[in-house]
């Protein structure tokens, strides 16, 4: 007994060590970002680090902390943050955990509300966090295939100081969360091989479905090549039979699966919902993608790992023979695009899989150090010279030049490993252990901290790298910015008003600077949104992309309809939507106020069908729009109101041959000029055409008159689709479509005047009618009075699965009006309303999880029962 207990107090002094060590091999693989940190530079991306991670972190915990946890009339247009949020951090784990430690801080004074600048502080210690808690997982799973703690310590090591993980982190850090759940979900299997509970596994696979439906596919996927490895490769003679394996998979997968509904349901309900263009550009069958041994972009290759994977007798173990065969055919599947687009459901090719593959890597390591003395010289050589061969192939591929002495790093810390691996064989098989132990756990480290500088620390095109300086500036967040934002909420006494503004490519300016805007950048959002922007209403974003949207292409009709109250422009961009007012001028900004703003509801059974506008201009639409609602299902009680086409123009080519629909622009700013035959009168116009850039290598700018917007790339991932377009300008004789040098596909012109009639006939009719309803987030309440058949009332909220309409204490199902929006169907009389809005299916998921927590907590009852009576017999 009292060796037991002295056994047990050793154990845990070393799991002490282990976890001490972890935290400085974690504080020391970050050493270069921690060396940055004292200029002020982040460990976040310029692009979607800045854009996306960070404002979302606010955003949540923000959230969160006042108590609204599913949908925010801020996110964008408005939007069900816990389903739309769900890729991101609105479940996430890890998030959750420093969302409670913050909270509790600021509750106890120890820190101020976090602001955004706070945020991206965090992102460092959070991922020294984060890659401590990847090393400790990492070495407990393979304690549990038997190498001993100094061995399973340097697996880990190679495993999670890895490029892909800072990679990950610095630019999209949940990725990198995928590292110690994956890990999780094999130790989880690995006690099901071995006989032992399944709690773990069960665990597991919550964790992953909870934290991410994203990365639980790919885990999953990565498990299951696991699984069926191990099937064929078995470690230890006792192993539970493969049925019997296969059966505790399923079951305690389904548990699992119960268990974590209440998240991953709504989460993936938010995917479903969303709309992203399939992907149709061809994917080659193998290219060489990326530079693994010298120019690392997702992996790198260590030398010792190709000198290890030669060593032929090592293959008769078959531990080492498992994971040198996962490392070989996972640096293989690396270039194969085919399986990038698999793990990313089969879209375009990403490789945010590999982390497998480092695992592999991490285990032909672990496996050495056993056997350290049996490395040869001849295996030494043969190693070197395969590396040697791959690297000229290599080099001579990819055009690699040590132009920089950075690039010099990994070949001299390479031939440096190769030197300590030939010297240690004259020591004893203690001392070259300890030999082969730092020096990998050096090399990986030094790597680390290389690829920081050489791949992630470096600006990009525009030269800028993320930093407190660009947090404050007007490029993201200014004094001055912020306080014209509070200047105009003080001016208002308009509920739920907008303000179109936001700072250029920075979709998710109103969350970080705290206000309802009409932009968001998010790659789950609302499809009848992102439809409503590309096709029914084809408006012109500031940049042309998917999983974002932006401003109302400075239509005053549809910004009075959605609240559009102010607008906010840089000074040196003079284009302002009608009927806006300046009221503001500060130095580098002017703000607008919109006169014809409509009320936030508006009531009406004036009625039009979306049948009838499929061959209808979009300003015909708007006018729909404004005289009535739009709706999907029945019939129009009206007649369409009237555009006003102008086909009487002449077409002058600028700098450019046009030939059968071809327009080939010779020079900059090149193209057709367009001359009305008549001068129109005040107002704007609408110009609607078809423009396709053919073959272009480089995303274009498209100017029409004062408006601008730019255009993907022929090739590039993130396009729309959709090429017809509608834009407005000022009213003008002439307008000038303006495009770089280049080969375009343009034909289909209407032109359209607008004199904003329509509006002002909707502004006096509703001027006198304000609805006493109140949205408030996910509720939606108010006493409205129906004197007229088959009103119904026109609201701003987007129509969205999880919103529960009741009218009189009776519940009502909702309409959609105009495209994607909420319609609130009344009867005669008074008619009580209450709309709220949950989760999809957010009911039935929690139902799920708690059965599923009941049979978990019944199978472990069970199997403490069935321990305690096996002791009892013996």
């Amino acid at each position: 007994m009292g060796d037991y207990k002295k056994n047990q107090l050793s154990t845990k002094k070393i799991w002490l060590l282990v976890i001490v060590g972890s935290l400085i091999i974690a504080i020391l693989s970050h050493l270069y970002f921690i060396y940055q940190k004292s200029d002020g530079i982040l460990m976040a991306g310029f692009n979607d680090g800045l854009s996306q991670m960070i404002p979302f972190k606010k955003f949540i915990y923000d959230a969160y902390t006042s108590g609204n946890f599913f949908y925010s009339d801020s996110f964008g247009l408005g939007g069900g943050i816990y389903s739309q949020l769900g890729y991101y951090y609105s479940t996430n784990l890890f998030f959750l955990f420093y969302v409670v430690i913050i909270f509790l801080l600021e509750i106890l004074g120890v820190i101020e509300h976090p602001d955004i600048t706070f945020w991206a502080n965090a992102i460092l210690p959070m991922s020294i966090f984060k890659i401590t808690i990847a090393l400790i997982v990492t070495i407990y799973y393979f304690r549990q295939i038997k190498f001993g703690f100094l061995a399973s310590f340097l697996g880990a090591v190679v495993y999670a100081v890895n490029v892909l993980y800072f990679r990950h982190t610095m630019y999209w850090d949940f990725f990198s969360d995928a590292f110690v759940w994956f890990i999780l979900l094999l130790i989880g299997i690995e006690k099901i091989i071995q006989k032992k509970s399944g709690k773990l596994f069960v665990i597991a696979v919550v964790c992953n479905l909870i934290t991410n439906f994203y990365f639980s596919y790919i885990n999953f996927i990565l498990a299951l090549f696991y699984i069926l490895l191990r099937f064929l490769i078995r470690f230890f003679n006792d192993e539970e039979k493969v049925s019997k394996q296969l059966i505790r998979y399923i079951s305690l997968g389904i548990i699992g699966f119960l268990i974590s509904s209440f998240a991953f349901i709504p989460a993936v309900m938010g995917y479903l919902d969303n709309y992203r263009p399939e992907f149709s550009d061809s994917i080659p069958l193998f290219t060489l993608t990326d530079n693994i041994l010298f120019n690392s972009r997702v992996m790198f290759l260590p030398i010792f790992i190709i000198i290890l994977v030669c060593i032929r007798k090592f293959y008769k173990h078959p531990i080492f023979r498992f994971f040198a065969i996962t490392s070989i055919i996972g640096t293989i599947l690396h270039f194969i695009p085919a399986v990038g687009s698999m793990f990313n459901g089969f879209s375009a090719p990403q490789n945010r899989w590999e982390h497998i593959v480092g695992l592999a890597y991490g285990g032909i390591t672990a496996f050495t150090f056993h056997y350290i003395k049996q490395i040869k010289l001849r295996h030494i050589s043969i190693g070197v010279g395969l590396y040697l061969f791959v690297s000229i192939g290599i080099v001579w591929w990819d055009d690699f030049e040590f132009d920089r002495p950075i690039r010099f790093v990994i070949p001299i810390l390479s031939f440096m490993m190769v030197i300590i691996l030939l010297g240690m064989k004259r020591f004893s098989s203690t001392k070259q252990k300890r030999i082969f132990f730092v020096s990998v756990t050096l090399f990986m480290m030094l790597i680390a901290n290389t690829f920081q500088s050489a791949r992630l620390m470096i600006p990009p095109k525009d030269k800028v790298l993320a930093s407190e300086a660009v947090m404050q500036s007007g490029h993201y967040n200014s004094k001055e910015q912020r306080n014209i934002l509070e200047n105009l909420e003080q001016r208002t006494d308009i509920e739920n008003f907008r303000i179109d503004w936001m700072v250029p490519t920075r979709n998710n300016t109103p969350i970080v600077q705290d206000y309802d805007g009409f932009s968001i950048y998010s790659s789950i959002l609302n499809q009848n949104l992102l439809f409503f922007y590309y096709d029914r209403l084809q408006i012109s974003m500031e940049e042309e992309s998917v999983s974002r949207y932006d401003g109302m292409g400075d239509r005053t009709n549809l910004l009075s309809i959605l609240n559009g109250q102010f607008y906010m422009r840089d000074k040196a961009i003079e284009k302002v939507p009608y009927g806006f007012n300046k009221i503001l001028e500060s130095e580098n900004y002017h703000v607008y106020e919109n006169e014809w703003l409509l009320p936030n509801f508006r009531k009406t059974n004036t009625l039009f069908s979306e049948e009838e506008f499929i061959n209808q201009p979009i300003l015909t639409r708007e006018h729909a729009m404004l005289k009535g609602a739009i709706v999907d299902k029945q019939k129009s009680t009206d007649r369409l109101p009237d555009s006003k086409e102008i086909t009487d123009y002449n077409i002058k080519l600028i700098n450019a041959n046009y030939d059968d629909k071809a327009l080939e622009v010779k020079e900059e700013n090149g193209g057709v000029e367009i001359t009305l035959t008549d001068s129109v009168e005040a107002g704007d116009l609408y110009l609607s055409f078809y423009l396709e850039g053919i073959k272009n290598n480089d995303k274009y700018v498209l100017k029409v008159n004062e408006f601008q917007t730019i255009r993907k790339e022929a090739d590039s991932i993130y396009r729309t689709g959709y090429n017809d377009l509608t834009l407005r300008v000022t009213a003008s004789d002439k307008i000038q479509i303006k495009l770089p040098k280049g080969t375009y596909q343009l034909e289909d012109f209407h032109i359209f005047h607008e004199d904003y009639q329509y509006l002002k006939n909707a502004y006096i009719e509703y001027a006198d009618e304000r609805l006493s309803i109140k949205w408030n987030n996910g509720r939606v309440e108010g006493d409205v009075v129906s004197e007229e058949k088959d009103e119904l009332i026109v609201t701003p909220i987007p129509y969205e699965k999880g919103w529960h309409l009741q009218i009189n204490g009776k519940y009502v199902p909702m309409e959609k009006v105009n495209y994607a929006f909420i319609g609130i169907p009344l009867e005669e009389g008074m008619n009580d309303i209450k709309m709220v809005y949950l989760p999809p299916y957010f009911g039935i998921s929690c139902l799920l999880s708690i059965i599923g927590v009941s049979l978990f907590w019944y199978l472990v009852r069970k199997r403490k029962r069935r321990v305690s009576d096996s002791n009892k017999e013996t």
